[in-house]
């Protein structure tokens, strides 16, 4: 058990960390790179397996921060921004989304006297608020959409020009199709075919003689090197789950903080659960979302695997209905808009999640949810059976043990925003009725009017459905998101990013239970002196696992720190110059270490 005393050096601990007080980028690393002469055969290794193209670096976390900073010098930074822009475009779902954000591309990049963007801004890229301006906002404050911001920036614009340099046909069948409402995905293909050519035959050759490209290739060489659970401090437990703790935990390399979800082996073993694991570790290793916690790294030592994961600083959604007793309905509405945005990505994976409810929904610093925990969820392409999650939320064909698809997550939605709306469970505590399940099959729901409006009660009453064929989402997830409770969500917005949640975390707290809540796990003792096996841990050789992607973003982390107050993108650069102007400017971007 914890004392008063740990628990408050704990959180001490934890919060430092949080606010980048303890840790954050670690320049030290900058210090560790080795010389860019060390590595010229690494260098010719790369060469020999094509991974010096211009399709390849300029693709990477590192490889794109270093030519925007290389192309800073010459005000062409809004051509690489604009092709990174596109390629999000076209990733996107749903039509609304393509719609809105095609028009802000145009704006952004290809009108004429357009820009209205300081250079090198992604249409994407939502200024980042100071936690003392996050804290002025009131906890009723709806989302809203932070594009007019854009509308007040000022620029110095090069007239009957655009930023990225192409004209003609392709930019007036863009225009065209845009006046139309048209915005299928290959929309910017021809303009972004032309930047690109421009990219790769005149920017890519004097990036490669250019120190950015040494820098390049010195942070690129830490991929080489193995990741292990000593390269992670644990910090303060979050979280219990079946198999073991969550904690916050630093990389502590780069700085950068992350979940650790510890799994006993002993109790793997005991319980012969390494398909399970397994299951889990290979699911995470494939999501790849904003509203879903992604795996960086997969480790472990003789005694514990661990998932190391987002860090979602603003704790579960259980933790919050439990202080505020209800949700007001636009912060339900935002909340449960992100997690149908989460399922969506879930379910494109052909994953049932099987595992829906309020503790396995995490809030990050700026208040935006994501799922967590794929320890149920279960890849198919085919209807499965048997039980899996959690009495009150599982559907009634699941707790029947009849066949059933991912239309089962909707029921379970459900029951989740029930309980946002009223802090109540909708098949709990009814008279003649203990059994959470038996209640699912046999209750029918009440809608007080006090909590349901007429169209919340109609979205719950399609969702709780207790036949799936006609569960409102069996048409697809679409039929959700065109119910009238959502009339007010604009899920194109909502998707690319520009919705201000209602609700943002405070970061001067510890957005969980106490430690002493959180306790221990039950039956630690019980496996205590179980002893692992050679064949039991050589059934987990293909546990571990490390996220490149992840890596190379720890970097430009570290990079980005490193520049903090060198005239780069994000740090206030120098505006356009205005034709026939003869001030001089500094194009200096970035330290070359």
């Amino acid at each position: 058990m914890y004392d008063d005393f740990v628990e408050i050096a704990e959180n001490k601990a934890y919060l430092n960390a949080v606010r980048n007080e303890t840790y954050g980028p670690n320049l030290d690393l900058i210090r560790r790179m080795p010389l860019y002469s060390s590595l010229a055969d690494y260098e010719m290794e790369l060469r020999q397996h094509d991974k010096i193209s211009f399709s390849h670096i300029f693709y990477e976390p590192i490889g794109y921060y270093l030519m925007k900073c290389f192309l800073v010098a010459d005000y062409s930074v809004d051509k690489a921004v604009f092709i990174s822009d596109v390629e999000l475009y076209k990733k996107m779902r749903d039509p609304s989304a393509r719609l809105k954000v095609g028009k802000l591309l145009f704006e952004r990049f290809v009108a004429e006297d357009g820009a209205k963007y300081p250079m090198g801004e992604s249409v994407f890229e939502r200024r980042r608020r100071k936690r003392s301006d996050m804290s002025a906002i009131p906890s009723h404050f709806d989302g809203h959409s932070e594009i007019e911001d854009y509308s007040t920036k000022l620029s110095l614009q090069i007239g009957k020009t655009n930023a990225v340099g192409v004209y003609g046909k392709a930019v007036n069948d863009a225009k065209e199709k845009l006046s139309k409402n048209q915005a299928l995905k290959t929309l910017f293909d021809e303009i972004a075919q032309d930047v690109l050519n421009d990219l790769r035959l005149d920017v890519f050759p004097r990036f490669s003689s250019s120190e950015f490209f040494e820098k390049y290739i010195r942070c690129k060489s830490f991929e080489r090197g193995e990741v292990s659970s000593k390269d992670f401090s644990m910090l303060r437990v979050l979280g219990r789950g079946a198999f073991g703790a969550v904690n916050a935990c630093v990389k502590t390399d780069t700085g950068k903080l992350y979940a650790a979800k510890c799994i006993d082996k002993r109790r793997v073993m005991a319980t012969d659960a390494v398909d399970s694991i397994m299951s889990e570790r290979n699911l995470l290793a494939v999501m790849d979302s904003n509203f879903v916690c992604c795996l960086k790294y997969a480790v472990q030592d003789n005694d514990t695997l661990f998932l190391m994961l987002d860090l979602m600083m603003g704790g579960d959604l259980k933790f919050h209905l439990n202080k505020e007793m209800v949700f007001f309905e636009a912060r339900a509405r935002f909340h449960a808009a992100e997690i149908l945005l989460g399922l969506e990505h879930i379910h494109s994976k052909s994953i049932i999640y099987r595992d829906m409810k309020l503790e396995n929904v995490l809030l990050d610093e700026r208040g935006h949810c994501r799922i967590s925990d794929l320890g149920l969820a279960v890849m198919t392409n085919d209807k499965v059976k048997g039980y899996a999650g959690t009495p009150g939320y599982t559907s009634p064909e699941v707790i029947k043990m009849q066949l059933y698809d991912k239309c089962c997550d909707f029921f379970s939605y459900g029951v989740m925003i029930y309980r946002f709306l009223s802090g109540k469970k909708p098949f709990g505590a009814h008279p003649g009725f203990s059994d959470l399940d038996k209640n699912v099959l046999n209750v029918q729901v009440e809608y007080p009017e006090e909590y349901f409006s007429p169209s919340a009660k109609s979205l719950l009453s399609g969702l709780m459905e207790k036949d799936p064929l006609l569960r409102l989402g069996s048409k697809g997830i679409d039929e959700i998101k065109q119910h009238p409770w959502f009339d007010s969500m604009d899920w194109g917005l909502l998707e690319a990013g520009y919705l201000v949640p209602p609700f943002i975390p405070k970061l001067d707290e510890v957005n969980a239970e106490s430690m002493r809540l959180v306790g221990r796990t039950t039956n630690d003792e019980k496996y205590r002196k179980v002893r692992l096996t050679n064949d039991f841990q050589k059934s987990l050789n293909n546990f571990p696992f490390k996220s490149t992607h992840a890596l190379q973003r720890e970097i430009v982390e570290v990079l980005e720190r490193a520049d903090e107050g060198v005239n780069f993108e994000k740090f206030a650069p120098k505006p356009r110059t205005v034709p026939n102007q003869t001030e001089s400017s500094s194009h200096r971007c970035c330290n070359i270490q």
